[in-house]
């Protein structure tokens, strides 16, 4: 009777220990959230995770459960802001570093190369940067890595995850060395985001090779039954016009979406709805795994009798977690680097007084990567347990040295404008950019050349020289389609020469101390009423600008932004000489030549705010105060005072009711947003200038009362943020003029470069 027992019992116990079961999920983009739905079902269903095997984002999502998150926590991570900027290549607003940031321009497409490159070698080969990804990992993953001591099957559940080694042309099976490593290389998606090496070799998206790893969890692990959660799909058939489709055929090897080493199951997730990229749908592909998990728990228990309670998942999750160590730094070293960048970031974090915390080094870091001389700086956590700390290697990777950008406007409207800008950037000790640019179309014509020199100090700086040369032609430049206008016949001709220091204020702004010498030259009609042989009044200025501003800036888009804040605080000193040369249609007929001095304070906020699911809601205040005085006639008065111009179109008309010394204007704009990529947006601004500028009736200029006027502008927009940049629709409002509705419609951006006077 007793054998029999034993028997009996020796059976069960075989029967239970052989009863391991093994989770592989397949790559997918976005729709591999439906993962963690996966998992989120097995564990509440008490169902055993043994061994864990994944590629792409199903490495990613296994590396979470194996390296010690709860499905909760997964799934508040992947469905959080943060996870979405990082996956689309966005730095966190309270990361971005402004003073590293160029003057915006009309760019719409950057193509950075070396002359003694072949072609092959200057092609990008990412859409996205890196940053955030490499960063975010880093952190999230070297605490269990610490743990496992860089051995995969020390973690809280065995793991591995799957690459695509392109130099040695075949799979690689990652089980040990950098946790977080491993899973960028087996998520590394083709021209999407940059690859990396290991070992030497490059890696791409274990999806290429295998995308369905299977295999490897049998000979890994070989488990007695594997519950696989698929998300792929076969690749479409390759079109003419999609360069991703073609290349990811030519090189993605066809997966064997079958179990044919074990018993096993797969759960088949519905997810052909959500394309590669949408990072907004992962909390519908969640669902769809969760609810398709549980569909198929019956199915799983009739093979798998063993149960794992809650309790027992959360002592060893528990367990596991308390043995992580804080992600605390107490050294840094740059790879291929140079002394000051190095000495830079160790006195930015005060390493030699006291180790910092992963905030703090998360912000210094974004400071070192936001130099566009920089392609990227690939960070290691490195555990040393005797210390219980940290320390961090950055494997710097130098941009390459010259950029080409390409852009303009393309609208309904003749202000139709191309760009071209050519830079030179030298990355040693110190860092010199060289730049050159051009504007060229009816309306605008531009040339710029600047040389900039960045010094990574204790507190950094730049100094900045530039030569600009503008003309903006609003007769040629004239109102078409809707609006049948007869524009004023002005030209506005401008050249200066300036220069700047700027120093970093927190990490969002920057003070910048300027001066320019410019030459302003106005060419006008002082009525619409002329005819050929007419000759124009000219105005010209030539004189001093020494600034001092302010800048905080941290929106998301250099137009059409729906989040973050700009804030300018600008205070200028401007002395000069007019001469003004009558024309044959005024009835001044005296020229002139009389010195102009004046000040000028410059405030601007716009800052959005109350996000609310997919609604937004900005504010906007914009004010200027100046002692400007009159200058010989109203037209050249108008010409030389700010505008306020706080839509696109603005800056491309003349509108005499919006131009004064001193306005005060406010506005609110609310903003419907779908995925961050269409937008719907109704703004409102009023409009309120101090003592406006008035015609007298022999043409000259004088002020009217204090207070007297005001205007409203108004705009309802639709506008599609491409790649390239946005296709916009607008209605806008003008009141005070003589046709109050335009319709426009543009494609890019309508940014010009900054003015002798800005």
């Amino acid at each position: 009777m007793k054998s029999k027992l034993l028997l009996i019992l020796t059976i069960f116990l075989s029967h239970v220990q052989a009863q391991k079961v093994g989770v592989v999920l397949s790559g997918g983009g976005a729709a591999g959230s439906a993962h963690v739905g996966v998992l989120k079902s097995l564990e509440e269903n008490n169902i055993p995770i043994d061994f864990i095997v994944g590629t792409s984002i199903g490495a990613l999502v296994g590396a979470f459960y194996a390296s010690g998150y709860s499905p909760e926590e997964i799934e508040a991570l992947i469905n959080s802001a943060e996870f979405r900027n990082a996956a689309t290549g966005t730095v966190e607003e309270r990361y971005l570093f402004y003073l590293m940031k160029d003057e915006d321009n009309s760019s719409v497409l950057s193509l950075n190369f070396n002359v003694d490159s072949v072609l092959g070698k200057n092609l990008p080969t990412n859409v996205i940067s890196s940053v955030p990804i490499d960063y975010g990992l880093m952190e999230l993953f070297s605490p269990a890595n610490a743990v496992a001591k860089s051995n995969f099957d020390s973690l809280m559940i065995p793991y591995r995850a799957v690459a695509a080694n392109i130099s040695q042309q075949k799979q690689s099976i990652l089980k040990n060395r950098d946790l977080s490593k491993a899973i960028r290389a087996s998520m590394t998606y083709p021209f999407y985001i940059s690859p990396i090496t290991i070992n030497g070799d490059l890696m791409f998206d274990g999806g290429l090779y295998n995308n369905f790893p299977v295999d490897i969890m049998c000979n890994s692990f070989s488990p007695d039954y594997i519950i696989a959660s698929n998300v792929a799909a076969e690749n479409p058939n390759p079109t003419e016009d999609n360069l991703l489709a073609q290349l990811r055929n030519i090189l993605t090897k066809e997966a064997n979406f079958e179990i044919n080493c074990t018993e096993g199951i797969i759960i088949q997730t519905d997810v052909s709805d959500i394309s590669t990229f949408d990072f907004y749908g992962t909390d519908l592909a969640l669902q769809k795994g969760y609810n398709a998990a549980n569909s198929a728990i019956d199915s799983i228990r009739k093979h798998v009798s063993r149960t794992i309670p809650a309790q027992s998942v959360v002592q060893k999750r528990t367990k596991f977690n308390q043995r992580k160590p804080q992600l605390i730094f107490d050294s840094l070293k740059i790879i291929n680097g140079y002394n000051t960048q190095e000495k830079y970031m160790k006195h930015s974090l005060k390493l030699k007084q006291t180790p910092v915390n992963s905030t703090t080094m998360k912000s210094t870091y974004y400071k070192f990567t936001s130099n566009p001389k920089i392609s990227s700086a690939y960070p290691t956590a490195i555990y040393d347990s005797s210390k219980n700390t940290f320390a961090i290697t950055l494997d710097l990777k130098k941009e390459k040295k010259l950029k080409a950008s390409f852009g303009g406007v393309v609208a309904s409207k003749p202000f139709s404008t191309g760009f071209f800008q050519l830079e030179h950037k030298l990355l040693r000790n110190t860092e010199l950019s060289t730049q050159a640019n051009i504007y060229f179309g009816s309306f605008y014509n531009a040339a710029e050349a600047s040389i900039r020199w960045d010094v990574p100090f204790y507190v950094p700086f730049y100094i900045k020289t530039k030569f600009s040369v503008n003309r903006f032609d609003y007769f040629n430049g004239r109102s078409t389609f809707i609006d049948d206008i007869n524009p004023p016949y002005i030209i506005n001709s401008e050249r200066y020469w300036g220069t700047s220091l700027g120093v970093p204020i927190f990490t969002n702004g920057k003070l910048e101390l300027g001066y320019n010498y410019l030459w302003q030259d106005y060419e006008y009609y002082q009525t619409d009423d002329f005819i050929r042989g007419d000759t124009s009044d000219r105005t010209s200025f030539e004189g001093n600008r020494f600034y001092t501003q302010f800048e905080r800036n941290s929106l998301n888009r250099k137009q059409y932004a729906t989040k973050g804040s700009q804030f300018i605080l600008r205070l200028s000193a401007v002395s000069g000489r007019e001469q003004t040369t009558t024309g044959s249609t005024t009835l001044i007929k005296s020229n002139l030549n009389a010195k102009r001095e004046w000040f000028e304070g410059y405030l601007k906020f716009d800052k959005y705010l109350l996000r609310k699911r997919s609604v937004h809601l900005g504010l906007f205040f914009e004010g200027n105060i100046s002692s400007l005085p009159l200058f010989q006639n109203y037209t050249a008065s108008n010409l030389i005072s700010p505008s306020f111009a706080p839509l696109p179109e603005n800056r491309t008309i003349f509108q005499r009711q919006y131009r004064a010394r001193s306005y005060a204007g406010a506005g609110i704009k609310a903003i419907y947003s779908y995925r961050d990529i269409i937008d719907i947006r109704a703004e409102l601004y009023l409009y309120q200038p101090y003592e406006q500028i008035i015609q007298n009736p022999d043409g000259s200029a004088s002020f009217a009362e204090e207070v007297e006027t005001r205007n409203f502008i108004g705009t309802l927009t639709a506008v599609y943020h491409s790649r390239l940049g946005p296709l916009a629709a607008n209605l806008n409002y003008y009141e005070g003029q003589e046709e109050q509705f335009s319709f426009l419609v543009h494609f890019g951006y309508v940014l010009f470069n900054k003015r002798g006077l800005e």
